[in-house]
């Protein structure tokens, strides 16, 4: 008797920081006979996950830049950009509820994972009863209940009943901002029944199992929802480039893939550093996987279009980055000293996280004094925590603990 395959479906927007913990936690379901494995995402990154092997259904493909528009902003979000970030992704999610909810049934989805800002996924798994599980590789993200809250600015946890205080209207101030939104954009809402809340719990995530794909080393919060689980962090580039450096000593320098505002900046500032410190050559990585330019803007400063963190890493001494999920795990797999420089949303609290846990510096972006000052401790002082904390890194087993969750939810289904 032939087994059915459980037919297991991936949701996430095309952008680096959401896809590809997706795509690399999901890899080994392609070489195991009992699944079935699809996934959902832009059109621009169609190739790459075929060359995975995966099997793609693009969302949009007669206009491929339609979520990169609303994503990639040319200035810094603030409370009101995020606000009209959220309304413009709210006119597409009509068309995605839809387009997910005639496929999955014509496909018989079994299991739907989907990276945490998917949304609409989540909709549509409610409305078919389909299980669900939300990958997010920046698990503070999911609202504190009792801990530091997060995204205002990089909070580090209270060391007194002051502190304490300061955490309690943080939390009112996050869950009032939250509240806001939902009801000024209610008339969009209303056709799918959205609830901010589910007993205390925020429903953009998911009711049977949340994968947080990252390390418990590095959190100090401990009020995670009772489904939630510590997978490890998925932090592959996915992506190859022929780039072999010389023996000279190397800095990686990047802000990631959306902060198209942040690199000019970034770059002047490294051109300063780069004067100062003759003995370094700094290498800045702009995060354009589409193009691959390569100019000399100093003797010792060489800008890529795009370097993959996992190729060059080994390579370099130090790094220079905006405090992104991927690139400060990468530091810590390979055991590579950052200078954090907080652009925007969860940076910041990435940022205060690396400083505690003893493998970062971090400085004010638009103080160049401090970022001189910072980046001389970066090259001088020891970073012994950053051996303990890669070997803590190789315990983890994400890929595993997605198949056992799978697992569960299609034996609880079948019962």
């Amino acid at each position: 008797m032939t087994l059915s395959k459980i037919k297991v479906d991936l949701v996430a927007v095309p952008f680096s920081g959401h896809l590809y913990p997706l795509l690399e936690i999901a890899l080994p379901l392609l070489q195991d006979n009992r699944y079935e494995v699809r996934v959902f995402t832009g059109v621009n990154k169609v190739a790459l996950a075929e060359k995975l092997g995966f099997t793609v259904i693009p969302f949009f493909p007669d206009d491929p830049d339609k979520m990169e528009r609303i994503a990639n902003t040319e200035n810094q979000v603030n409370a009101y950009g995020m606000y009209q970030q959220l309304k413009q992704n709210l006119t597409l999610i009509p068309e995605v509820i839809d387009f997910l909810k005639e496929d999955f049934q014509a496909h018989q989805t079994d299991i739907v994972v989907a990276d945490f800002v998917a949304v609409p996924a989540g909709i549509v798994c409610n409305q078919l009863g389909i299980p669900w599980i939300t990958t997010i590789p920046t698990p503070f993200a999911i609202e504190s209940q009792q801990t530091t809250p997060s995204y205002l600015g990089g909070w580090y946890p209270p060391k007194s009943t002051l502190g304490k205080i300061r955490d309690w209207f943080g939390r009112k101030m996050v869950r009032s901002f939250k509240r806001s939104v939902v009801w000024l954009l209610r008339k969009q809402l209303r056709p799918y029944d959205f609830h901010l809340y589910r007993q205390k719990e925020e429903t953009i995530y998911s009711p049977y199992a949340i994968l947080g794909l990252g390390m418990k080393e590095l959190e100090f919060r401990d009020d995670f929802p009772a489904q939630f689980q510590w997978a490890g962090p998925c932090c592959s580039s996915l992506e190859t480039s022929d780039i072999s450096l010389d023996k000279k000593a190397y800095v990686l320098v990047t802000n990631g893939t959306h902060l198209l505002w942040g690199k000019e900046t970034l770059t002047n500032v490294v051109c300063q550093l780069a004067q100062k410190y003759p003995q370094f050559h700094f290498l800045i990585s702009y995060g354009d996987d589409q193009q691959e330019e390569i100019q000399r803007l100093r003797e010792n400063v060489s800008a890529y279009s795009y370097l993959p963190y996992e190729q060059v890493l080994p390579q370099v001494q130090y790094v220079i980055h905006h405090g992104g999920a991927g690139i400060l795990y990468n530091c810590i797999k390979y055991q590579r000293p950052a200078l954090i420089l907080p652009h925007d949303y969860d940076q910041f609290d990435y940022a205060v996280r690396a400083e505690l846990a003893g493998v970062a510096e971090v400085a004010n972006r638009q103080n160049f004094q401090e970022i001189e000052a910072k980046f001389q401790h970066l090259v001088t002082r020891e970073w012994s925590a950053l051996a303990k904390l890669s070997q803590q890194w190789s315990t983890y087993q994400p890929s595993q603990c997605l198949i056992k969750e799978i697992q569960r939810l299609k034996e609880g289904e079948d019962k």
